[in-house]
């Protein structure tokens, strides 16, 4: 077998595909005259954590380049103050592991260490006063009293730039999940204030993810937002026929070729869905039946979740979608809502990333086996 199946983030051998995308922008970023950055957006479970993390992965191989890498999604506790010590903590850490801040503890240890502790860690480091101090300040972050923190993340927004200058390197700051930001308090302010600090940056680039169409046009691409052509978008998409005939053949598993398209018919050709899934398969597999089966155990857990996230109406709009409704009017006989409430949803639910627009009037869900569940669930 080529591969082993995870539900995490894959990299190096177990990566496969967009290599369009994984070139461009490993192309951009190692060039020292671009300063051109990025905004990776598609559904969710598409794969786009995964592009980022091979990105990062295959461009720390390269000198004169540091990146960072936070995932604002994985937060637990997505509050101002834990957004600013969090990114300063990955910040510090990549310069570290480049050997350009020689620490011999990792960040989060000297986080959590007494005074003396980093004291002595930092009177081994020849920087200059002003460098000094802001290492300081933000090893000894984490033991300080809650205050306004609006200033604290202009430093470490600042922190990696003045490190890269410093150092002579360029550096990349990749934030997963970026739009998360915006359910900090003052959120959309704070984006704006990043956006104000980047463009007065000259060594630092910025590669940013989302997957909501609403959240991504408010920070990046709409005309509007605070990074709006500051970013070059590129749309993440499931995988091609082809690239899930790699991927199977990656992970060792073998299927008759009608098995194969109806996995990809099934699946949509995201990878989450097919990882899971193709745990199961073998050469005699009944691929609808592995669905099934994946809709009743995983799929309760991962849909019921996403259910949850839309309002009474956009739900109700989405089940009448999955028994087969695909216009405006279908909906409203087959969910009993007005028309015009049924548009008003329509246009919510497409920028949620779970309805997309077929044809003139005609719509779908985005998702296949989330239709199945829902039409499952709800029948």
């Amino acid at each position: 077998m080529g591969g082993y199946f995870t539900l995490k983030p894959v990299y190096g051998k177990q990566f496969v595909g967009r290599k369009e995308i994984l070139d461009e922008l490993l192309r951009e970023i190692s060039n020292p005259r671009s300063g051109i950055g990025f905004c990776l957006h598609g559904r969710r479970r598409v794969g786009k954590t995964s592009l980022l993390v091979e990105f990062e992965y295959e461009i720390s191989k390269k000198k004169g380049i540091v990146v960072a890498y936070l995932s604002l999604y994985e937060l637990a506790d997505l509050s101002l103050r834990t957004f600013t010590e969090e990114l300063s903590a990955t910040v510090l850490e990549a310069f570290r592991r480049k050997g350009l801040v020689p620490l011999e503890y990792t960040i989060e240890v000297l986080m959590n260490s007494p005074a003396e502790v980093v004291d002595s860690a930092l009177s081994k480091i020849k920087f200059g006063a002003e460098l000094s101090e802001e290492l300081r300040f933000f090893l000894e972050f984490r033991k300080e009293k809650p205050g306004n923190y609006t200033e604290t993340v202009k430093r470490v927004f600042d922190l990696g730039e003045k490190l890269a200058k410093y150092a002579g390197v360029k550096f990349v700051l990749v934030l997963d999940e970026f739009p998360e930001v915006l359910k900090i308090e003052n959120g959309l302010q704070i984006v704006k204030m990043l956006r104000t600090l980047h463009e007065r940056h000259r060594n630092t680039v910025i590669i940013i993810s989302g997957s909501e169409k609403r959240t991504l046009e408010a920070v990046a691409l709409g005309s509007a937002s605070p990074f709006y052509k500051q970013l070059v978008p590129k749309m993440v998409l499931p995988f091609s026929f082809t690239e899930t005939l790699e991927f199977l053949k990656k992970y060792g598993t073998k299927l008759p070729e009608e098995s194969t398209r109806r996995l990809y018919e099934l699946t949509g050709g995201v990878p989450f869905y097919l990882q899971f899934i193709c745990r199961s398969v073998s050469l005699t597999s009944n691929i609808d039946a592995a669905v099934k089966e994946f809709l009743s155990q995983e799929g309760n857990l991962f849909f019921t979740e996403e259910f949850e996230r839309l309002s009474e109406k956009e739900g109700v709009v989405a089940r009448a979608m999955a028994k087969g409704a695909s216009s405006p009017t279908e909906i409203s006989k087959t969910s009993g809502e007005p028309v015009t409430s049924v548009s008003s949803h329509l246009v919510s639910l497409q920028d949620k990333g779970v309805v997309k627009k077929a044809a003139k009037a005609t719509y779908i869900l985005t998702d296949t086996l989330f239709s199945l569940w829902l039409r499952e669930r709800y029948s």
